[in-house]
């Protein structure tokens, strides 16, 4: 199966450090691809670059269509959605009013994400700022499935979350999968990354230094050695 997201030599800029030096992925439909690497390594400004949200240069095509130019918007119209670390939900507004702002033209039926996350519906009118850290996850992730993405990019989904909510997140990323999804993850857990993913990328000094499969990374000890040990 073709790749959907074809990166290719993709440099990005904070200002005037430059941070990524022409990093190569592709993502197909129903992959977890994922992005390990230390803090610094280039990881979540891959995924920043890939939305258009920094100054950035080389080939990003997504469906065929070249990225590289658009502004976030309308990267996000063409079906590539970004759920940041910070998860960013609005606190005053109820979960259900969250999910709503992330409808496009394309409508997703709210009642789908209650299927998909039945604990966010026993909470709907519950404001998003007094949600545990990990319904907050669930809720940034939902709400970016309410444009009806191809492809969704989640930034250090599991950080600050209790075991049980990491195996939750898992679950739902592996639903996704199972749906025709595409997913990009960041991810520091390496087990649970192992675990579920397809295929991993090792970044390092703003490139990638291993590409290949969960396997493949567990033989490879001098690598993880390198690049992910601490």
């Amino acid at each position: 199966m073709s790749a959907m997201l074809e990166v290719r030599g993709l440099h990005a800029f904070y200002d005037q450090s430059h941070v990524l030096h022409g990093v190569d992925l592709d993502v197909r439909p129903g992959e977890i691809v994922s992005l390990l690497g230390r803090n610094g390594a280039g990881r979540s400004s891959t995924l920043k670059a890939l939305m258009g949200m920094m100054r950035s240069s080389g080939s990003v095509r997504f469906n065929g269509a070249e990225l590289i130019g658009l502004k976030t918007f309308q990267i996000a119209r063409r079906g590539l959605a970004y759920v940041p670390e910070e998860r960013a939900v609005f606190p005053t507004l109820t979960v259900q009013q969250n999910l709503l702002l992330g409808q496009q033209r394309e409508r997703v039926a709210i009642e789908d994400m209650w299927q998909l996350m039945p604990q966010l519906a026993a909470r709907k009118h519950v404001a998003a700022g007094l949600l545990s850290g990990g319904e907050q996850q669930m809720l940034s992730l939902c709400r970016s499935l309410m444009g009806k993405p191809q492809l969704i990019m989640v930034d250090e989904p599991t950080e600050g979350l209790a075991p049980h909510m990491v195996q939750s997140v898992a679950q739902h990323l592996l639903a996704l999968r199972g749906q025709g999804l595409g997913v990009l993850l960041v991810e520091q857990k390496l087990g649970i990354t192992l675990e579920i993913s397809d295929r991993v990328l090792v970044m390092g000094h703003g490139r990638i230094v291993f590409a290949g499969t969960p396997d493949e990374l567990r033989a490879d000890p001098e690598v993880r050695q390198k690049w992910l040990e601490v």
